[in-house]
């Protein structure tokens, strides 16, 4: 169980970074746009970083990645801590978090290739036990995230949740890193046509970019619900409702795990996806915390089994050489349309109030139902 603990710990980081900037940076400059735009350019600047780390990890193994990419990433956001404290020119902060972000890692699908590596290939059950294990972490890091990370920023210091996660990810990280049972090691390039370009892939195509423009909507409602919460006056309360949307999720994976399915991955995959769009419709709606709650609760219980489906049909057709960078390409693409919407949501929230954010999740969620129709056959176990 190290790796599952050192996972866990390492990846707190990505339940609270999103809402720590946004909390640290609205202390100091008021504007959510600003807030957005910060976090937007975190999130592009991970879909480019994230696949090539991983692309890395699989050719010169996970330790030397871990070594090299976690100093840059500290480094760079206790920089832009200070920078902002200090009123350095805005495009300063920018450069900050991009440097930052260049240095993300996808800690999850490094532990996912790890269970990989030590449960033997016939044993599919169990791996795909594993991958529900691994989400249930997930949304238990998205429940406890938010919730340390607004307590700690109003509590004691704005800057307290970056601070917080930059610990966890020192403390996690090196555990992962040196922990050799569980290292898959260095596969070597594969030539002719295992060698093409593992996104070529039509089965991780038809999980990969649903999931990429569903991603908006995540990032849409972090923010929404952080001026949710705001124009109530409290401020506090939105890790809560985070952290309860990470429940649902949580609970759904624990559902998840237990049930022998009949239905097969690819129609769980299109069922929750088309289940999140119906609940995110209510969003706009909603006027009061105990309503939203319900709602976040319930599309949390969509979204934590979709990875784990998703994955089910990537591995069986990848290589091995390919196979970290496959499981970090299925959700790499998500900050992209993440950097979209948390600048939309911003412009709509200074502009028009937090209602208008909460409209974002829908219309992406739309998209993403609509991006699963070329790919209705390959939904096929």
């Amino acid at each position: 169980m190290r790796i599952a603990s050192a996972g866990f710990i390492a990846r707190m980081p990505i339940a609270m970074d999103t809402i720590a900037i946004i909390l640290f940076v609205h202390s100091v400059d008021k504007r959510y746009s600003i807030a957005g735009a910060l976090t937007g350019v975190a999130a592009l600047t991970t879909v480019i970083s994230i696949p090539l780390w991983a692309k890395a990890a699989d050719h010169f193994g996970q330790r030397r990645v871990l070594l090299t990419a976690v100093p840059i990433r500290v480094s760079a956001f206790i920089t832009f801590i200070l920078l902002v404290k200090n009123g350095a020119p805005i495009w300063s902060w920018f450069l900050t978090i991009f440097l930052a972000e260049s240095a993300s890692l996808s800690v999850g699908s490094m532990t996912r290739r790890r269970w990989m590596h030590m449960i033997d290939k016939k044993d599919s059950h169990l791996l795909s036990t594993s991958y529900v294990f691994e989400s249930f972490l997930d949304e238990m890091i998205y429940i406890i995230g938010p919730v340390i990370t607004t307590a700690v920023a109003t509590a004691i210091a704005p800057m307290a949740g970056i601070i917080l996660g930059i610990i966890f990810l020192l403390i996690g990280a090196p555990l992962i890193a040196f922990h050799r049972n569980s290292d898959p090691g260095i596969h070597p390039r594969e030539s002719g046509i295992k060698a093409k370009s593992v996104m070529r892939n039509r089965k991780l195509q038809a999980i990969a970019i649903p999931l990429t423009i569903a991603g908006g909507s995540f990032s849409a409602i972090n923010i929404s619900v952080v001026a949710f919460a705001d124009e109530r006056g409290m401020k506090s309360a939105a890790g809560l409702l985070l952290g309860v949307w990470a429940l649902g999720g949580a609970v759904s994976a624990i559902i998840n795990g237990a049930i022998r399915w009949k239905i097969s991955h690819g129609a769980r995959y299109l069922g929750y996806i088309i289940g999140m769009t119906t609940i995110a419709f209510s969003f706009p709606f909603i006027n009061n915390f105990y309503l939203l709650g319900v709602a976040l609760f319930l599309q949390g219980m969509c979204i934590a089994p979709l990875l784990p489906n998703g994955l089910s049909l990537i591995t069986g057709s990848v290589p091995e050489s390919q196979m970290t960078q496959a499981i970090s390409l299925a959700t790499a693409g998500i900050p992209l349309t993440g950097a979209l919407s948390s600048f939309i949501a911003g412009q709509l929230i200074d502009n028009s109030g937090a209602r208008a954010g909460l409209w974002l999740p829908f219309f992406f969620l739309v998209l993403s139902c609509s991006a699963t129709i070329p790919y209705l056959r390959s939904y096929k176990d």
